[in-house]
């Protein structure tokens, strides 16, 4: 089991914990299988996507890690029909969504790719203002998590070498993004684009915003929550509701966001209070500093109190 040096896990309730210890030491088999599993599968996901051999590895590596635990009742992935159900199954049952691998489309050009958790107590779908916790994983030079502890963000990076290899030690403590905004990332066709959102990522060039935009939904936003900025995959003029999906992937980092001082939006509201009808449903996604969120809601619509 993985060992997480200088972290306060002792100050989280054991089964939050055994859940991170999972992630963790699951992200690490998961890192070093990439390699052996680059090629396409016959299979479908359950929006009709073909899975790549790592999809399917990461989700059974994942979803199998939580269940172990015999903390985890449910586990909702993106590539599952529907949930797995664990040994104990009640409302303060553990609940995970995942992405188990974010950017998979990116495993053939060998760029950065991710997975993405969020843990709820009880059956899903549910808002992510009822998230207990939530994390992250990014795969790149090195492999680091980022999770919620005790209301904090911190970021832990894997030792590779020397008498502590294999081990997380903590390299972000409480987290936050910085009021200077320097990058900006929108996914999707530019010609596609609302005309209010074309204005406002205008005026973000015009400022001075670097784009920052590799495919990797979690790649790119864990830029923004190192530099400032803001990530969106938006409004589309013939998909109002964008690309991503709120349980799987936006709701967890929307509540990492906001517990780093920044804010998410679907352009009228919190992503974290909106309530899911299905495991599925997807939104327009706005998020990062609060002050760029407060200014895009202005050009779309008013935020709903």
């Amino acid at each position: 089991m993985p060992d997480f040096i200088e972290s306060d896990f002792t100050e989280i309730e054991r089964d939050l914990a055994k859940v991170y210890e999972a992630i963790a030491k699951t992200s690490q088999q998961v890192s070093r299988q990439m390699s052996y599993h680059v090629g396409m599968t016959k299979k479908l996901n359950p929006f009709g996507e073909t899975q790549a051999k790592l999809d399917v590895f990461a989700n059974e590596t994942f979803a199998k890690a939580l269940l172990d635990t015999t903390r985890v009742g449910w586990v909702a992935s993106e590539e599952l029909e529907k949930p797995l159900g664990g040994f104990d199954q009640s409302k303060d049952s553990i609940s995970v969504s995942m992405d188990p691998l974010d950017g998979s489309s990116n495993i053939t050009t060998n760029n950065p790719l991710g997975s993405i958790f969020g843990i709820w107590r009880g059956e899903l779908p549910k808002k992510g203002r009822d998230l207990i916790a939530a994390a992250f994983v990014t795969y790149g030079p090195t492999l680091t998590i980022t999770l919620s502890i005790s209301g904090k963000v911190n970021q832990y990076v894997e030792i590779r070498e020397g008498e502590n290899s294999g081990r997380f030690v903590l390299a972000y403590k409480e987290m936050k993004i910085p009021e200077k905004a320097e990058v900006y990332g929108f996914g999707g066709t530019r010609s596609d684009w609302i005309p209010q959102i074309e204005k406002f990522v205008s005026s973000l060039e015009a400022r001075g915003l670097r784009l920052r935009y590799g495919g990797t939904f979690i790649g790119d936003y864990n830029q923004v929550l190192q530099r400032g900025g803001i990530f969106s995959y938006p409004a589309h003029k013939g998909a109002p509701d964008g690309k991503l999906r709120i349980c799987y992937e936006t709701a967890a980092v929307s509540y990492l966001t906001e517990l780093a001082g920044g804010d998410s939006s679907n352009g009228y509201e919190s992503i974290l209070d909106i309530q899911p009808k299905t495991l599925v449903q997807r939104s327009a996604f706005y998020v990062g500093s609060s002050l760029l969120i407060r200014e895009l809601e202005a050009k779309i619509g008013t935020r709903i109190s």
